[in-house]
């Protein structure tokens, strides 16, 4: 049993579009993703040429089917392009339309020649670099939240580029014919394994796009949504695996306990929406001054810490006070007023007077009043004294 030109063309068709108005419902529901849309449009512009280019057998000018095979290298493109904005890059704008122009010259110039089986072949390695760029973007960022879907639609490209170099291989052995591709042998059962493929480079991208919006609502779950922070839990559980990795292989840990001075008089006095622009700002200029494997999390209130990996006490004591002078030098706008925060930092490290998260915390905490009873806006180092009673704010 073999499948006809005709059979082939529908079928090819009805998948392409299919994909397309898959695509296109993934965009309008999800329109705030960026990318998506470049999938959707790319989709259709594909299933615009792949009709073209059956339709022109019987029917359609030399012109028309340049435009045709012109149009799914377009389309081609633009989802790659999406691949690159769908993870927060800026798309390869210009390698793509100099790809476009390379395939146009070429495309033309093959059908002024009537050389069918350059053409073919051209458009094969076309293809074969386009399922290349596509599956480089994909891998550049291996998140894992999004692993299994990036490695999945990955594969199907991958197996595209295999199929597509293979086919060219086959049809540049064979004797140069007027249709190269009706002498592959089973090319009408063979053509079937790209369609096949794409509808598993489509499923995906619908599981990629599930899996980041479960993986982005899990974040902002364990994220404060007013300063980024994370949350009190979410500290704990970070915690608890640095403190363990400190231990398993003797390295130093610090952390910082910050209490912003007077915070309830910014309150108060300007109101709770000068309030949270003041911690917002206060967040930003802490973020500021930490490492990006530092772990930066909200206690509750106006009350911060922040976790300090392989940083023994001394460089630990040191970032706080680059942290309160960052603070110091901080305008909060609140009403047509200029507020300034100030900011008391307790210092603890991980060794004879804290072993455990909490312990560490509470060192912490004893040194943070330290310094508010030494009058504020310091930086105290802990110690092994008790906790006073008196907590002034």
């Amino acid at each position: 049993m073999t499948l006809d030109t005709p059979t082939v063309a529908f079928v090819t068709v009805l998948v392409v579009c299919l994909q397309g108005g898959i695509l296109t419902a993934l965009w309008l529901i999800h329109r705030d993703m960026r990318g998506i849309g470049f999938w959707a449009v790319g989709a259709l512009v594909v299933a615009l040429g792949v009709l073209g280019a059956f339709l022109r057998s019987d029917s359609l000018p030399s012109a028309a089917l340049a435009a045709a095979n012109i149009a799914i290298v377009t389309g081609l493109t633009i989802t790659w392009w999406g691949v690159d904005a769908f993870f927060g890059r800026r798309p390869g704008y210009g390698l793509g339309l100099a790809i476009l122009a390379i395939t146009a010259t070429g495309v033309v110039y093959f059908i002024v020649t009537e050389n069918s089986r350059a053409r073919i072949i051209f458009l094969l390695g076309i293809f074969v670099l386009m399922a290349g760029l596509r599956l480089y973007s994909l891998l550049r960022e291996v998140t894992p939240g999004t692993r299994f879907s990036q490695f999945l639609t990955s594969m199907a490209l991958g197996a595209q580029a295999i199929y597509y170099l293979v086919l060219a291989t086959t049809v540049f052995s064979l004797p140069p014919v007027e249709k190269p591709l009706a002498q592959v042998p089973f090319f009408g059962w063979l053509f079937l394994i790209p369609m096949l493929l794409s509808i598993v480079v489509v499923f995906g991208i619908v599981l990629l796009v599930n899996q980041t919006i479960a993986t982005r609502l899990k974040e902002s779950a364990r994220r404060d949504a007013l300063t980024e922070a994370l949350t009190r839990r979410a500290m704990e559980e970070m915690a608890e695996h640095e403190l363990a990795r400190s231990r398993r292989h003797d390295l130093p840990l610090s952390l910082l306990l910050l209490d912003i001075d007077h915070f309830k008089l910014v309150n108060d006095q300007y109101g709770h929406a000068a309030g949270d622009a003041a911690l917002r700002q206060f967040a930003s200029a802490v973020r500021g001054c930490l490492r990006r494997e530092d772990v930066f999390g909200r206690l509750g209130g106006e009350e911060f810490c922040a976790l300090l990996p392989s940083t023994a006490v001394g460089g630990a004591a040191q970032l706080a006070e680059r942290i309160r002078q960052s603070v110091a030098n901080l305008a909060v706008e609140a009403g047509g007023n200029r507020l300034s925060l100030k900011v008391s930092i307790g210092v603890a490290s991980l060794g004879d007077h804290a072993g455990s998260w909490d312990e560490l915390v509470n060192q912490a905490d004893r040194a943070m009043y330290a310094a508010k009873r030494a009058g504020r806006n310091r930086v105290i180092v802990g110690n092994a004294e008790p906790a006073s009673a008196e907590q002034p704010g």
